[in-house]
């Protein structure tokens, strides 16, 4: 089987785990505001771990958003580097899914994953875990919290969220909410797998970062940059 690395930094962790056949290595640490420095070293050392060197890994995936806007255009240019240099494939994968992955064990559960999306708003997706993956139903959205609630409606699974307080503190649906989970890189490793073995992986400018914001309100996000550190 093939030496996939994955990272991700859309969220204030900075994670990375390595497939090599069946073992898994996964390291994460919480950086909210060190994305930039310590992404790079936590791939050596998770590198190291493994006994394999750059060379040897086959592709590489990472969480494309929505989340941060800082972590993911981080996360996207050190992929870019590495992969352009190592002439390998790259596959982008959404931070709900990896949110909603934490739950990947429990065949045929309902997740809604919400992250926190600041300026007011959250993200949110719905997914069903099938075969060890998380599998979207519907699309992925950006609005308020009362509209991710009217969205949600009805909707009879576990909540997992990232830091979602700003969802209504009088609604049933919040009370359900999960604050502590954090998309995770290793969330992923098995719909990662998945994805090499279907030959979904190519070249990095197949696997654009997802914002879900249209561009006005990242222009005015890009100018408050106390924000996007949180």
């Amino acid at each position: 089987m093939a030496n996939l690395l994955i990272v991700d930094a859309s969220s204030s962790l900075c994670s990375v785990a390595l497939s090599m056949g069946e073992q898994v290595i996964s390291l994460e640490e919480h950086q909210p505001r060190r994305h930039a420095q310590r992404l790079l070293p936590l791939i050596d050392e998770i590198l190291q771990q493994g006994g394999i060197s750059k060379q040897q890994l086959d592709g590489i995936a990472f969480g494309r958003g929505p989340g941060s806007f800082t972590g993911i255009r981080i996360a996207l240019s050190l992929v870019q580097g590495m992969t352009l240099g190592l002439g390998i494939p790259v596959l982008g994968v959404s931070s709900l899914e990896m949110l909603a992955a934490a739950r990947a064990h429990q065949e045929g559960a309902c997740i809604a994953a919400v992250m926190n999306a600041h300026m007011g708003e959250v993200f949110w997706g719905r997914y069903r875990m099938e075969n060890g993956m998380a599998v979207l139903m519907g699309s992925e959205r950006v609005g308020t919290p009362e509209q991710c609630v009217q969205d949600l409606a009805g909707f009879d699974g576990e909540w997992l969220g990232n830091g979602v307080a700003l969802l209504p503190s009088g609604s049933d649906s919040a009370e359900s909410v999960v604050d502590a989970v954090e998309p995770l890189a290793s969330f992923v490793v098995s719909s990662v797998r998945s994805a090499w073995q279907q030959g979904k992986f190519s070249g990095v400018e197949n696997h654009p970062p997802v914002y879900l914001r249209d561009s006005v309100a990242w222009k005015k996000l890009d100018e408050q940059p106390s924000l996007l550190k949180r």
